[in-house]
């Protein structure tokens, strides 16, 4: 089972437990994680729009996702090495900058009136190659942070509430804007976007707080150990070998393989399965989604902290399973606009449960270094991606979108909770860790 704090603090009391500038740096992050996720929000559901418009296909919208997966494989001893010597803020910084970049030429090749699917396909390697570098940043930077399970599942609630307010921002307006102004001026604004993060983030992470752009020689986290010199002193074999061992850590790295892996392989299901391919009813994927992110932000404030929040982290397989559940019962209802919406809603609801999950197995790669178990997990999450997009595309072809959801959700979705479940009960027992009140 979980390893709750012997005494339950609440959101404020976690809050006081950060330094002033600490508290300052948190605010950063969910600033910017709020800018940057709204974009890429945006430009996803946008390039999904296109591929579809381009190809007429509904499995081009997976072919996306499997082309953006290769990048995390492909880049991962890079990924490793930008982390362990660049500062978390600029690699966070320069990953957007990248984003940027992809987001302009796309614009510029959809105005242009000649954008072709492999365009689209290159654009979105792009774009991912540039993001395989923010996540082990963004989640080295929040181990850094924090000190215990209770004030790590608090920061990971509080960056998925900028996410999710961020997936109100970029999917909902994002429908609006496909369906009246149209994706070339939609990839403007896109673009625009990401120039205005850009000069935000640098404003607060360099101008204000004066982060350096390499870190000292030697320094080591509050909460992570020199996993440089360790990963040399054993052939760099050491995170891998902690991270993916089933005698270690193996079974929980699993579960947030398989839970990851089911919400990118129903993402790029989610806007043929609620629109069928056509974009004046995008507006239906978007406002799903949008209701999804409002009660999700809500569900992250609760759990963040308190008598619920260890309630949640104690069940999170049990939360979990009933969320993939009620996304079950949204595959078979996907034809009722509504009802849709409303059991997309609950879904959010229930996704303090995937917050849970992520917090314990973080916790629980914190001897590995979170950076650094972070870059070798998303290079085994690429291939999977990888291999699930092209099967589902290859499902596509002979079975209906509804189907083929159903059955992902079924395998993969459920399947986290219950390894979850298993993880929990082969794990060693730790005794309880103590968080004295502030």
């Amino acid at each position: 089972m979980g390893h709750p704090s012997v005494h339950t603090r609440t959101r404020a009391e976690i809050w006081r437990g950060f330094t002033a500038v600490e508290r300052r740096e948190v605010g950063t992050v969910v600033v910017s994680t709020l800018q940057s996720q709204s974009t890429s929000a945006l430009l996803l559901l946008l390039l999904s729009l296109l591929a579809l418009r381009v190809t007429g296909s509904p499995a081009s919208a997976p072919l996306v996702v499997a082309v953006g997966a290769l990048p995390a494989l492909l880049l991962v001893r890079a990924v490793r090495t930008v982390n362990q010597h660049v500062d978390h803020r600029w690699v966070m910084l320069l990953s957007d900058a990248g984003a940027f970049v992809v987001a302009v030429t796309l614009w510029q090749l959809v105005r242009a009136g000649g954008v072709h699917a492999w365009q689209i396909y290159a654009g979105m390697f792009l774009f991912a190659a540039f993001g395989a570098f923010y996540l082990p940043a963004m989640r080295g930077w929040v181990a850094g942070q924090t000190t215990g399970l209770e004030q790590l599942t608090w920061l990971n609630a509080m960056l998925a509430v900028a996410t999710q307010a961020a997936v109100v921002v970029g999917w909902a307006l994002g429908g609006v804007l496909a369906s009246s102004i149209g994706i070339q001026v939609s990839l403007g604004l896109c673009a625009l976007s990401y120039a205005v993060g850009l000069v935000l983030q640098f404003v607060v992470f360099v101008v204000v707080n004066r982060a350096p752009f390499r870190k000292p020689a030697g320094a080591v986290g509050a909460a992570e150990p020199d996993q440089a010199g360790a990963d040399r002193a054993s052939g760099g074999t050491r995170v891998w070998r902690d991270v993916f061992s089933p005698r270690r850590l193996g079974l929980f790295t699993a579960a947030l393989l398989l839970m990851e892996l089911t919400h990118t392989l129903g993402f790029s299901m989610f806007v043929p399965l609620l629109t069928g391919g056509a974009a004046d009813r995008s507006w239906i994927a978007g406002t799903a989604n949008a209701c999804f992110a409002l009660a999700a932000m809500i569900s992250g404030v609760l759990v963040s902290g308190g008598a619920l929040g260890q309630w949640t982290r104690a069940r999170a397989p049990q939360v979990v399973l009933v969320g993939f559940g009620v996304q079950i019962v949204f595959g078979l209802s996907a034809a009722h606009p509504v009802w849709a919406i409303g059991l997309y809603a609950v879904v959010g609801l229930l996704s303090g449960g995937d917050a849970a999950l992520q917090s314990e197995v973080q916790d629980r790669w914190r001897p590995a270094g979170s950076a650094q178990a972070f870059a070798v997990f998303g290079a085994v999450q690429g291939p999977a991606q990888l291999v699930g997009s092209l099967t589902v595309a290859a499902l596509l072809t002979c079975l209906s979108v509804g189907t083929v959801y159903l059955g992902t959700v079924v395998v993969l979705g459920l399947g986290s909770g219950v390894v979850l479940m298993l993880a929990r009960s082969r794990a060693e027992v730790r005794p309880p860790r103590v968080e004295a009140p502030v």
